[in-house]
């Protein structure tokens, strides 16, 4: 009769050869693991500042670039619509900046009457840009253009206003426009009210908390 051999074990009755995974290779895979959340995060972050230079090149900046353009075909204001002449805008609605008002006295023009297109945006509002947070909330960043006083440095001037800004996006455009994210120095401000607020000193609104107010000061 044909004896059949049992397999060798070892002391702890495992079979040879499948005793499990070493504290090297569990080290190696801890690390695999750490380098591909790594990937992930930074490939969000890409995401996330690439989204923001949008916003500023296509939509921001292309506002200031309309605002530019206007004066220079007509030596007027854009949104100036008590007193085109006096070099002051108003506030006007985006109907005004776009299409204007030529019916009510006293006539004030937007783009169109002087052949220039707003800004293309994602909303069917041409002031509007619907931004969304890194933490999957939704800000409608509104634009129009103002003339006020900034209580810190008690001059006054046109200026890009701009509405409804999180904070993280209203930090991403100050380091772009001003080359740091202050809130307080160069020409792009943060304004809560009538009080100039640094953006690192509310940092723990949190990053998505929304500004009351942003503006950046226009040439003239």
């Amino acid at each position: 009769m044909k004896v059949v051999k049992a397999k060798n074990k070892n002391s702890t009755g495992f079979i040879s050869g499948n005793e499990g995974f070493t504290l090297i290779e569990m080290a190696i895979v801890l690390i695999i693991i750490g380098i591909i959340i790594g990937a992930v995060i930074k490939g969000k972050d890409l995401i996330r500042g690439a989204e923001q230079k949008k916003v500023y090149s296509k939509f921001v900046n292309e506002w200031r670039t309309a605002y530019m353009n206007f004066y220079d075909r007509t030596g007027k204001i854009l949104g100036d619509t008590s007193n085109p002449l006096d070099g002051e805008t108003d506030g006007a609605t985006c109907t005004q900046l776009v299409d204007g008002d030529p019916g009510s006295p006293p006539a004030f023009y937007g783009l169109s009457q002087i052949g220039l297109n707003p800004p293309v945006t994602n909303s069917t509002d041409a002031c509007i840009y619907r931004y969304t947070d890194s933490e999957g909330g939704s800000h409608d960043v509104t634009v129009t253009f103002d003339y006020g006083t900034d209580t810190a440095t008690r001059s006054s001037y046109n200026y890009l206003h701009l509405k409804n800004l999180p904070l993280e996006l209203a930090i991403a455009l100050d380091r772009m426009i001003d080359g740091e994210a202050d809130g307080t120095k160069g020409d792009f401000v943060r304004v809560n009210g009538t009080a100039l607020l640094d953006w690192i000193r509310t940092s723990s609104e949190g990053p998505t908390s929304e500004t009351q107010v942003a503006r950046w000061k226009m040439e003239f």
